[in-house]
């Protein structure tokens, strides 16, 4: 019973992750709108993918070198920054189309295997993440959980990742904000790409 409420309580707090402004929220807002629906839910395929990479480096005990040693979080950290302000200047220059994001032609949208893309080099970028997922694993195993909680947990969170995802991106590919979107899509695009760039400064001079 202790550890399925050790389960529940990580799970938790990582939906709860999912209501707060970050780099992941903006993408998934940003790819359902732009482009459409199956586009926000490959993006969040990528986060899922990039969380099982997370959790096995931290299992392995690399997460644990990405969170302590200085060169290696500074790497990931510029990377990252790097990423984000590429996104947001992409955002910002986005040409407006008219027709294209209601009708949902295919010239207008990018492939899977491109939304994949982002989404698990975003989230891989994320400086956040080696933290996040080697403060849990490095805790659960220095406390010698049981291997089924490591093995639950490693479905259960990118799991849990592409169902909050998929759920956003269906909040904000909806046609009715679509049509929102579809007026102001010149202004929408320039505050979502300033918003990037914002997230990118705020981790700039963030202490992790």
């Amino acid at each position: 019973m202790e550890k399925v409420v050790l389960i529940g309580s990580i799970l938790l707090v990582h939906i709860f992750a999912w209501f707060t402004p970050g780099p992941n929220l903006v993408l998934i807002i940003r790819n359902s709108l732009v482009y459409s629906r199956r586009t926000g839910f490959f993006t969040a395929v990528g986060f899922a993918l990039s969380n099982v990479i997370h959790i096995v480096l931290a299992v392995a005990g690399f997460g644990f070198i990405l969170a302590t040693v200085p060169l290696a979080q500074h790497a990931i950290k510029f990377l990252g920054i790097g990423y984000l302000i590429y996104l947001g200047i992409k955002t910002f220059f986005m040409p407006v189309h008219s027709k294209a994001i209601t009708l949902g032609e295919k010239h207008h949208d990018i492939s899977p295997t491109a939304a994949m893309k982002i989404g698990l080099v975003t989230n891989f970028l994320s400086p956040k993440a080696p933290l996040f997922f080697g403060s849990i694993f490095g805790t659960l195993l220095s406390s010698h959980a049981p291997l089924w909680v490591i093995l639950f947990l490693l479905i259960a969170m990118p799991l849990n990742t592409l169902m909050m995802a998929s759920l956003w991106s269906l909040v904000f590919s909806h046609h009715h904000v679509r049509k929102i979107y579809l007026k102001f899509q010149s202004a929408i695009n320039r505050c979502l790409g300033v918003l990037l760039g914002i997230l990118a400064i705020a981790i700039a001079f963030s202490r992790h």
